[in-house]
């Protein structure tokens, strides 16, 4: 994977772009982003031909109705094979920017540039790319792996504390499951991280980046070590697409499920007391879990049985075994997750 990391790397678009070969561009991005750097990249592509499509905010919007219409788009501007897609965006764009490119015409190529957090650490990495369906989170999609990724942490001096929370999401999860140094070192810079400190948003953003890039070149199609990336998504994604996508970003869920897959593995005693309090008092100050009723439990136990990491029709969980280490399980009693999620521990 070309990834390049850096400040004012859109300034350096293209040059980078040059290496490619390619004059004919279709950039995919969000309104929002699309009103904070249309100036920027006009400048930045002058001499490129190009076409620009924004559409709206939110998890929502990551829909086969948002992808048809690119489709329309693409096909009444006639686009070709010799064009390159540019994402330009956060972790929805980036999803739809890679399915649009790895279905169009059978596959074009593409660049991702992600501007929040959660992308330049984790969606843009590592090629998959898909849309939600029937209430599922990413239940349609691929693996397509972006020509390039440019990361730009000047895109993050516009983000929200909720926002740098979503990434952070991520980042702690990469401590949790390969580099417990990395959890650390974030958990004593938080308020560095939210007052935009270039030097530890580097530092965190390379570690990451570097693990999941280590990982996803062990497991290129999610068949077996990559799996463990999916700590904390199994309750998350259910959380997401209990509350519709409207209550929780995708970070917030995954710290939510952190926290009681967390709590789980210390009932099954994989992890000891005193590292679940590690875990819960770092965690429950990015967002404080939830109490949920044994209705809405049956419904979450409900949704986490579509999970797409199920295996024999179990549910799949990744729990942490130790500092910095994780592993998979899919044979977890029932009235431990309903007791995690009750939250009579907290």
């Amino acid at each position: 994977m070309n990834v390049k990391i850096g400040k004012n790397m859109l300034g350096k678009l293209d040059g980078y772009l040059k290496d490619t070969g390619i004059n004919n561009l279709y950039i995919i991005t969000d309104e929002n982003i699309n009103r904070l750097y249309y100036n920027s990249l006009q400048e930045a592509l002058k001499e490129y031909n190009y076409n620009n499509y924004a559409f709206p905010p939110g998890e929502k919007s990551k829909s086969i109705y948002t992808v048809l219409s690119i489709y329309d788009n693409l096909i009444k501007n006639n686009i070709d094979r010799n064009t390159l897609i540019i994402g330009l965006g956060g972790g929805v764009v980036g999803d739809i920017a890679g399915f649009v490119a790895s279905t169009f015409k059978r596959g074009i190529n593409y660049i991702q540039i992600p501007t929040t957090l959660l992308a330049q650490v984790d969606s843009s990495i590592g090629g998959k790319v898909g849309i939600d369906y029937g209430g599922l989170k990413n239940v349609i999609g691929s693996f397509y792996f972006p020509n390039m990724i440019i990361i730009d942490i000047l895109f993050l001096e516009t983000l929200s504390n909720r926002d740098i929370i979503c990434g952070l999401g991520e980042v702690f999860k990469y401590g949790l499951i390969a580099d417990y140094n990395l959890f650390e070192f974030t958990s004593i810079n938080l308020s560095n991280i939210y007052r935009k400190d270039e030097d530890i948003l580097l530092n965190i953003i390379n570690r990451s980046v570097a693990i999941k890039k280590d990982i996803v070149y062990r497991d290129k199609y999610d068949e077996g070590i990559r799996r463990i990336l999916n700590f904390g998504h199994t309750i998350g994604h259910g959380i997401e697409a209990y509350y519709k996508f409207n209550k929780f970003n995708h970070g917030e869920a995954v710290i939510l499920g952190m926290i009681y897959e967390s709590h789980i593995a210390k009932g099954l005693g994989l992890i000891d007391e005193r590292y679940f309090e590690k875990i819960y008092k770092v965690l429950k100050k990015l967002i404080v879990p939830i109490k949920f009723n044994i209705e809405e439990i049956k419904s979450l136990i409900k949704i986490m049985e579509n999970d797409k990491k199920n295996v024999d029709g179990k549910i799949t969980f990744v729990l942490p075994t130790g500092k910095g280490q994780v592993d998979l399980f899919n044979d977890i009693d029932e009235e431990l997750i309903i007791s995690s999620l009750k939250g009579g521990w907290f």
